[in-house]
């Protein structure tokens, strides 16, 4: 059989039709990798997320308080039982307390005698503007806390809100009482200072 020009041609545009074909096959076989890696990627990137999430909130550091003495002080203690505190500090904005307070472990708690100085001159302020005899307000306290959990030593910067109130009385200025604290915000980076000023800034005194 003689191989003819045309026929040597159609092997060459055979040839060559095989050869895109294969191109396109490994093009579509590189993709398919790549989207198989790509998503693994994905995959592994979000299980290291949520691994991360669950250990934060595991070790999440929340404390509640119980008013005591008539809301001479409020009783501090974490919500999860399995952290036992060892120190607290405690920063107030400037103008209520211009230094911070630390406590021990052995009885976490905030004094209305620490910050009553300061308590008076802001409701006088608001009596200035109008306030009534009675009324109740709140100022952010920054919260350093030390505490151990699982066997490690942990620290913790927070805000939160400290609530008080103050009635009028016949004799004497009004009487202060402390209420209770709730979370502002948790795990707070930088200096803590700095954070309790710009709650205050941002009118969170009531």
């Amino acid at each position: 059989m003689t191989d003819t020009p045309a026929a040597r041609k159609r092997r060459f545009r055979l040839w060559l039709t095989i050869s895109e074909l294969v191109g396109v096959l490994a093009l579509v076989i590189a993709g398919l990798n790549f989207w198989d890696s790509h998503r693994e990627r994905v995959h592994d990137a979000r299980r290291e997320a949520a691994a991360d999430h669950a250990a934060s909130a595991r070790y999440a550091f929340v404390m509640t308080s119980q008013m005591e003495a008539d809301g001479a002080r409020l009783a501090l203690q974490s919500v999860d039982p399995a952290q036992a505190i060892q120190s607290e500090r405690y920063l107030f904005p400037r103008v209520v307390l211009d230094h911070a307070m630390e406590v021990s472990a052995a009885k976490p708690q905030i004094d209305l005698d620490w910050i009553q100085p300061g308590l008076r001159a802001e409701v006088a302020r608001a009596r200035k503007t109008g306030a009534s005899g009675n009324g109740e307000a709140t100022l952010p306290v920054g919260v350093t806390a030390t505490y151990v959990q699982d066997g490690e030593l942990r620290t913790d910067q927070s805000i939160y809100r400290l609530g008080y109130a103050w009635r009028a009385r016949l004799l004497g200025g009004p009487r202060l009482a402390l209420q209770g604290v709730s979370l502002i915000r948790r795990s707070v980076r930088g200096d803590l200072r700095t954070a309790v000023e710009a709650e205050w800034r941002r009118g969170d005194q009531g």
